[in-house]
């Protein structure tokens, strides 16, 4: 993946922050401009916010499992993320299908017992911005 992009840029609309990639829209606006150095900055910065945000609410119990249903799907992931970056991209792209989280290998934690896949995609997208 040479960008972070998810293809629905809300920094267009003036938001300061990019509901789809979480960028700043700075960030946006001289990614190809920016190092490599600078541009990987940014890539650490979004997966340690995914992993603690994420992982108040779940826990990857089988990683290997969670990106083989990646792949299998066709969801677009960085490999070199940790898996809670990926549980975004997941929900992100299936949230309103997605019946049993456990069929990704994750397990839902106390803050995460009473919502959908859907709302804890929505919830979690208030929290990065």
């Amino acid at each position: 993946m040479k960008t972070p992009c998810v293809g629905f840029c809300s920094t267009t609309f003036g938001d300061p922050i990019c509901r789809g990639c979480k960028r700043t829209s700075k960030e946006v606006d001289t990614w190809n401009l920016m190092t490599p150095e600078e541009q990987e900055a940014v890539w650490q910065r979004l997966w340690q916010q995914a992993e603690r945000l994420v992982g108040d609410y779940l826990v990857v119990k089988d990683p290997v499992l969670l990106q083989s249903q990646l792949q299998r799907f066709a969801i677009r992931h960085h490999p070199e993320a940790p898996p809670e970056a990926w549980v975004m991209d997941l929900l992100r792209a299936g949230s309103e299908r997605i019946r049993n989280l456990e069929a990704y290998g994750l397990q839902r934690t106390a803050k995460a017992r009473n919502l959908s896949p859907a709302a804890l995609f929505n919830h979690l997208t208030r929290l990065f911005l």
